[in-house]
């Protein structure tokens, strides 16, 4: 063994380094395997970096497999550990935490949390303006797009970043990543009005930096591009934009997608974008002139399926909403190819597409006079009935259908050759939910179109027709508004024909519209009812029909929908108007303007339901209470002897009926009796008896007027108008003989009531009815009076108010206008009186320049004074050259009443003791 010499192991200064002290503190390597995500999140806290970047590689290729990664991720509290690691001062730790909170954020309950916090959103926006790494910016802008899908994301974005400039920088970065995060930042901002605005408003913004992203290699940043063009073009209504897309190139960088095959996989989102800006003239203007609309078509001919085909079909037609680009497709020859494809398409859809080009089409001129030309109106009706299509491409079929009959009357000719209004009033038939509602307010319209054309309406107009627009009444159509309005308008044409309003009540139209008004809680169709009922009210027949039917009950009583609906009160009074017995049983009280015609009558009591005479004359009804009728006819020359002959007929072969005893000759009897009595019952109740006595008073007091006026003032005097020189004197003198024909044997004694009883008592004996002729009563009280003043100053342009008020009281009233003189001093010369009235006529809206004004007025609380009104000579004097002064009856208003009882003549103030007397006092 070998000895070491002491001496040769002294040390020479240097100290000595023991390395099992450095073995001892050093831990050996550690390999583990990390299977549970928890784990590995718990390593996020590791302060060395080798063990963090590893941990935080795993977990983010563990996020990027699925999506409930992510949600287990973040129930294991991963944020709370990466969000530190942003700022960490590794570079590769903070690529991979930024790639991992990235991915993250895909998920809302990330986005959450990280909007809940206002730090971090600056935070982001931040590192992508300023940060050089590529990585950073690739990171830290999807972080942002996926919080820009968050409508608060979108706040904060705009709340930190109210300049968006460093967008539009990122998306002409060298990497695609960043540019697709940035573009899309972008079409999420867009997304949000006030984002939207924001954009427009950056300097940078730039349409052509958009177009170069068409270019890009990746279909992901093409489509998100087309999006963000999309959203642009869309706002067709922007005139600003839509000219900068244009200017800019937009139609020529869409164009040139389509022209490469290589990029068919965004063919069709381009296309939809072309679409859109195709809703815009000036766009279609430019396409035109840039043969973008030839390139169309050729893209469609060499389409490479047929969805695209179909697409860029869609396009064409859709070119077809302006005026220019119908003129381009007509000149294109659209009208050919939409023919051959509506009797021959690739796909159904096509029937679709070309059925809403015809229909467009038709709206120039040109076009629509080449469809007439070549008819395919049997070809859409095919399409129409074809039970294998579906419902929207035969409502497309349909919808074209109704644009040609409204383009030229030659279609709906050729629709009746081909007995098209049977398939139409098939649809209409339909029960609800069979066929969609749309498509039967377009048959209804096209049959309403084919209505507007009368020499139409013989071939066309039946009770099957007018039935079958009247069952959208009820209430089971009452879940579609449009349905029963559009059969109203449909309606309302029909029934301008005659034969059409006789259809409508044949089918029980009255009725039926009444629980349409009445049962429908929609106010449109309300509306649509009660403009209905208003257009209708024009007949006469129709208004009593509708008033029988409860229309105008309703209507009084319904106080919710008159405060809502404007024309409730207008119908109201237009329907009373059109029928103004039932405005006088329902009001009482028939205006100066409420003109009576033959037919007119007056229930001497009033009773409910309201009777309607037609239907009594129908059904030969004889009522219990008298009701007074109106006819001024002139009966023929020898009709009380046929009157007497035909009642002498009937009584005696009655009688001789009775005589008979034998039973073969009364079974003979009885039948001829039976046709006797029918006679008889039309004879007397069937229809309006004339009244020879009634035209007999107006011819003898037109013989006064003519004895006492001027006598062409009768030719002067129109129906409407008031002639103001003799108003007075008419109505004076039409009191006195109304009271000397209704005053019975005594002129001079008033009517008691047992004498008007007994009196009307014998008419009704006599004529065998309760229906009277007004002209046969002979002592009349204050209703009889009233009536008689009324109906024969009606026909003399005497403008006369009837009014009804209790206990069997009634009186008329009658407007006196009066003339004021403003500056009586200017009036002493005639020719200051001719100088006023020329300016008169010339300026009558200049009031402050006249001197003189005529007022039309009726101060009802004035005592009734001579000295006030004017009379005939001095009016003439005032109004040289105009000695006939005529005013609307509309613009009079009542201000006296004539006395018809006491003192015949006598013009009673409206509003002094003796009118309250006259229409108050009761009669015991």
């Amino acid at each position: 063994m070998i000895q070491k010499d002491p001496g040769k192991c002294l040390s020479t200064g240097k100290e000595r380094q023991d390395r099992t002290v450095q073995l001892k503190s050093k831990l050996d390597l550690l390999s583990i395997d990390v299977k549970n995500p928890g784990t590995a999140v718990l390593l996020l806290q590791c302060q060395e970096n080798s063990v963090l970047i590893a941990a935080v590689a795993a977990l983010s290729k563990f996020a990027s497999k699925a999506q409930e990664n992510l949600e287990i991720l973040f129930e294991c509290g991963i944020l709370e550990k990466i969000v530190p690691l942003m700022n960490h001062e590794d570079t590769f730790t903070r690529r991979f935490a930024s790639k991992l909170l990235a991915e993250m954020a895909a998920i809302p309950l990330v986005r959450n949390v990280l909007l809940e916090c206002e730090d971090y959103v600056p935070h982001f926006t931040k590192v992508l303006q300023n940060d050089t790494d590529v990585f950073a910016q690739e990171f830290s802008s999807l972080i942002l797009a996926h919080l820009s899908k968050d409508m608060y994301g979108v706040a904060q974005i705009l709340n930190q970043c109210p300049r968006m400039d460093f967008l539009f920088e990122r998306i002409q970065s060298s990497d695609p990543d960043v540019k697709k995060n940035s573009i899309e930042i972008i079409y999420n901002l867009l997304e949000d009005p006030v984002g939207f605005a924001n954009i427009l408003g950056t300097k940078t913004f730039s349409f052509p930096l958009i177009y170069k992203l068409l270019a890009e290699p990746y279909p992901v940043i093409q489509k998100i591009a087309l999006d963000v063009l999309e959203n642009l073009v869309s706002r067709n209504k922007d005139d600003q934009l839509q000219e900068n897309f244009q200017s800019t190139g937009g139609l020529q960088a869409l164009l040139n997608i389509l022209d490469n095959d290589e990029w068919i996989d965004v063919h069709s989102k381009t296309l939809n974008v072309l679409a859109l800006a195709s809703d815009n003239i000036k766009t279609v203007e430019l396409l035109n002139n840039i043969g973008g609309i030839l390139r169309l078509f050729k893209y469609m001919e060499n389409a490479m399926n047929s969805k695209l085909r179909h697409e860029a079909f869609s396009i064409i037609v859709r070119l077809a909403n302006s005026s220019t680009g119908r003129k381009a497709l007509y000149n294109y020859g659209i009208i050919d190819y939409l023919l051959e494809t509506v009797a021959e398409a690739v796909t159904f859809d096509f029937y679709e597409v070309s059925c809403y080009g015809i229909a467009k089409m038709t709206l120039d001129k040109s076009a629509a006079q080449e469809l007439a030309l070549k008819n395919p109106i049997k070809k859409l009706l095919d399409i129409l009935k074809n039970e294998n299509l579906k419902w929207f491409i035969r409502q497309a079929a349909s919808f074209a259908l109704k644009e040609l009959l409204k383009a030229d009357r030659k279609n709906c000719k050729n629709f009746l050759d081909v007995k098209g209004q049977t398939l139409l009033l098939w649809l209409l038939k339909q029960p609800i939910g069979k066929i969609s509602a749309e498509t039967q307010i377009i048959a209804i319209e096209a049959l309403s179109t084919v209505v507007e054309y009368a020499e139409f309406n013989s071939t066309l107009l039946n009770a099957d027709l007018v039935d079958a627009m009247c069952s959208s009444f009820e209430s089971k159509y009452h879940q579609s508004d449009e349905l029963p309005i559009s059969s109203c308008q449909a309606i309302g044409k029909i029934c301008i024909d005659k034969h059409g309003r006789d259809l409508f009540i044949r089918v029980n139209g009255p009725v039926r519209l009444y629980n349409l008004l009445k049962s429908s809680e929609s106010l449109p169709v309300k509306n649509a009812a009660v403009q209905l009922i208003q257009e209708l009210s024009a007949d006469s027949s129709l208004a009593a029909l509708l008033i029988k039917a409860g229309c105008f009950t309703y209507m009084t009583n319904e106080q919710t929908d008159f405060n809502i609906i404007s024309s409730w009160k207008t119908c109201k009074e237009t329907l009373l108007a059109a029928y103004l017995p039932a405005k006088f049983a329902f009001t009482g009280r028939l205006s100066l303007h409420d003109v009576t015609q033959d037919g007119f009558y007056v229930m001497r009591r009033t009773f409910c339901p309201f009777p309607i005479l037609d239907d009594l004359f129908r059904l030969k009804i004889c009522p219990l209470d008298p009701i007074y009728v109106i006819n001024f006819s002139q009966p023929p020359s020898d009709y009380q002897d046929t009157l007497n002959l035909q009642y002498e007929k009937e009584k005696s072969q009655i009688l001789g009926t009775r005589r008979t005893s034998t039973r073969t000759s009364i079974s003979r009897k009885s039948f001829a009796s039976i046709e006797v009595i029918n006679s008889a019952m039309e004879w007397k109740f069937g229809k309006l008896q004339p009244d020879p006595y009634l035209y007999e008073y107006l011819e003898l007091f037109k013989c006064k007027l003519i004895a006492n006026e001027i006598a062409e003032t009768s030719s002067t005097t129109l129906p409407g108008l008031a002639n103001m020189s003799f108003i007075e004197s008419r109505a004076r003198l039409l009191g006195k003989f109304v009271a000397r024909q209704m005053s019975g044997p005594d002129p001079d004694c008033q009517c008691r009531n047992h004498q008007f009883d007994i009196h009307i008592s014998e008419i009704k004996l006599d004529i065998e009815t309760s229906v009277i002729p007004l002209g046969q009563v002979r002592v009349g009280s204050f209703l009889e009076r009233a009536l008689l003043f009324k109906v024969m100053a009606d026909k003399i342009c005497l403008p006369t108010a009837l009014v009804r008020g209790q206990y069997g009281k009634a009186w008329v009233e009658i407007a006196i206008p009066k003339i004021e003189l403003l500056n009586k001093q200017y009036l002493k010369t005639p020719s200051s009186v001719n100088a006023l009235m020329s300016d008169s006529e010339n300026k009558r809206t200049n009031t402050s320049k006249q001197l003189m004004s005529l007022s039309i007025n009726s101060e009802r609380n004035l005592p009734y004074d001579n000295r006030n009104l004017v009379t005939n000579r001095n009016r003439n004097s005032v109004f040289n050259g105009h000695k006939q002064p005529i005013f609307p009856t509309k613009l009079l208003r009542p201000n006296f009443i004539v006395d018809l009882i006491y003192n015949p003549g006598d013009l009673l103030p409206i509003g002094s003791l003796q009118a309250k007397k006259y229409c108050d006092e009761i009669i015991a």
